[in-house]
């Protein structure tokens, strides 16, 4: 059977409802993992994608944050988890579904390299990769995916220049990416894609139209799952859409044993 596995920072699930609607109806994710969600768990509109086959697990706040996996795939087991304490961000929902695990992320954005949101953003990507050392290992069929907020390499940036040292690109946040990528994981995206590509644009000055953007938005696998894909790709189309996020959805696609 295959699986289509989707990570899309939605920016605000309330106000792009109708367009995950649509995205949803067009492309029929298996599973679809949300970021920046943005809403209270209460307030999540939970019941527009039951009635469409998923089951929901969420994790969100009021105004900020905030991870959803929807799976019409039963889920495993649900495992909201969070880093900091001292923060208390809803940033990471763990979901094991048939015989793999996702984890949903949406890291910190660091503001500005001299600030101590940055020095939240380092520690929130150390403190993941302890964790997944502690509870896991390369050999187990595990993804981790979503808006990592970092673009790790050259190519994954529009002007490497211009953006040398700033957020988003700055050496001490890709060296730490690159700290949780030698975990053992593998770049979807880029097993099937060497080209120049983006996934974020900013709303201003025209940035999608112009291809000024960054690649932060991220599926990653362990080496069995990573084996399993047959596709990944950035789905531009609905960053076009009328009110989009500023993101694109990332698409995976896996080959796996069984039904669904």
């Amino acid at each position: 059977m295959q699986i289509k596995i989707v990570s899309w920072n939605v920016n605000s699930i309330r106000a792009r409802l109708p367009l995950v609607l649509e995205f949803i109806d067009s492309r029929n994710p298996d599973i679809l993992c949300m970021q920046e969600t943005k809403v209270e768990d209460p307030l999540f509109p939970k019941e527009e994608f039951e009635k469409l086959g998923y089951n929901v697990a969420i994790f969100g706040q009021k105004r900020f944050n905030g991870v959803a996996t929807l799976s019409k795939l039963p889920f495993k087991e649900v495992q909201p988890y969070i880093f900091n304490n001292d923060m208390n961000h809803r940033r990471t929902l763990i979901t094991k579904i048939k015989d793999f695990t996702i984890i949903n992320l949406y890291f910190p954005n660091g503001q500005a390299p001299d600030t101590e949101a940055f020095r939240y953003k380092i520690d929130f990507i150390y403190r993941l990769k302890d964790f997944l050392v502690k509870h896991y290992s390369n050999k187990d069929n595990l993804i981790i995916l979503g808006d990592f907020n970092v673009a790790m390499e050259e190519i994954d940036v529009y002007d490497k220049e211009e953006m040398d040292g700033k957020i988003g690109f700055h050496p001490e946040e890709r060296k730490a990416l690159r700290e949780l990528y030698n975990f053992g994981f593998i770049d979807l995206f880029r097993v099937f894609n060497k080209e120049k590509a983006f996934s974020w644009w900013d709303y201003r000055a025209g940035a999608f139209w112009k291809d000024i953007g960054l690649r932060i938005d991220y599926i990653w696998a362990t080496q069995p799952m990573a084996e399993k894909c047959v596709e990944c790709y950035i789905d531009k189309s609905f960053r076009r859409k009328k009110k989009p996020s500023d993101h694109a959805p990332v698409v995976a696609v896996f080959e796996l044993e069984g039904e669904l």
